[in-house]
């Protein structure tokens, strides 16, 4: 309560008419917030404001605060209690964006540790917060940023530089690095470098009630050497199925359920079913993939 009462006495004192005459009040969220159209009990609800949002206050009234959005230019109210004091906010918020090359909506996938930005530009002032590798997104077009490369605009208004984000529908304007994967027999890897095959190897495959799953994944952890024990994913070590395998090497895991490729030293059926649902590598293709891909790196796995 005390400290809610501080954050509320802070906000009033930043609305004292000396200050409002000299220049706009900033404040910002503590935590995402979700603002109302008004203060009427059947206010409609707005689209939730991240953490760290910041907003022009035009005033309080009681315990909620009008504020303007410089970003969408809507003038909306949020709990005083959820709001602290804040400098402006960067040039970029009310900078006109760029016109759109191309206008859709289709799924994409972080690939690399990059950041969100307010506009598309590799500037530190139009930067929104970091997204990590594996974080799907909804974007809806595409734009020429101040770099001179292409960016992707996202359902929330931000924008990514588009080598940083993989976009299935559009895998031929992806410029990083990925992996194709037809698991057709004989089933085989493919390893492409934008829209470039720069190697191509036969692999492993799920075989009879533990098929490897088809889809767009992503390579989420990675383990140099390892040991597989069966127990793990619910069949006995010691039951029909079973095993326990030492040094396993290079071991990319792309589910959360343990699908993932890896060196196979205990079997050679490159390019058939002999897997619980893993990609079996022989070592120096393992080897290959290991120092080539990281986690973010995506896959695209299909018949």
């Amino acid at each position: 309560m005390r400290a809610t009462a501080l954050v509320c006495l802070c906000v009033a004192l930043l609305l004292a008419p000396a200050a409002r005459a000299q220049s706009p009040t900033w404040v910002v969220t503590l935590a995402q917030s979700t603002p109302y159209s008004s203060t009427s009990d059947d206010a409609e609800a707005l689209p939730a404001l991240r953490s760290g949002t910041v907003l022009q206050l035009e005033r309080t009234e009681g315990d909620w605060s009008l504020v303007h959005n410089p970003r969408t230019d809507d003038n909306e109210y949020v709990e005083s209690s959820m709001l602290g004091p804040s400098g402006p906010p960067s040039r970029y918020v009310t900078m006109p964006a760029p016109p759109l090359l191309d206008e859709f909506s289709a799924r994409g996938v972080v690939t690399d540790e990059t950041s969100l930005a307010l506009f598309p530009s590799p500037n530190e002032e139009a930067a929104d917060g970091p997204i990590n590798p594996n974080t799907w997104l909804t974007l809806t077009g595409a734009v020429t940023g101040d770099d001179g490369e292409m960016w992707f605009r996202t359902a929330d208004g931000d924008y990514l530089n588009s080598g940083a984000v993989f976009v299935p529908d559009r895998a031929d304007e992806y410029s990083g690095g990925w992996l194709d994967v037809d698991l057709s027999v004989p089933a085989r890897v493919t390893v492409y470098e934008g829209s470039e095959p720069i190697k191509s190897f036969l692999t492993i495959k799920g075989a009879g009630p533990r098929p490897t799953p088809t889809g767009v994944f992503t390579i989420l952890r990675r383990v140099a050497n390892e040991t597989m024990n069966s127990d793990t994913i619910g069949i006995p070590r010691f039951g029909p199925g079973g095993y326990y395998l030492t040094n396993v090497l290079f071991t990319q895991y792309f589910t959360g359920d343990g699908a993932s490729l890896h060196y196979n030293y205990w079997s050679s059926m490159w390019g058939y079913a002999g897997s619980h649902g893993c990609l079996g590598l022989s070592y120096g293709d393992s080897s290959f993939l290991w120092d080539w891909a990281h986690v973010g790196t995506p896959l695209v796995i299909h018949y």
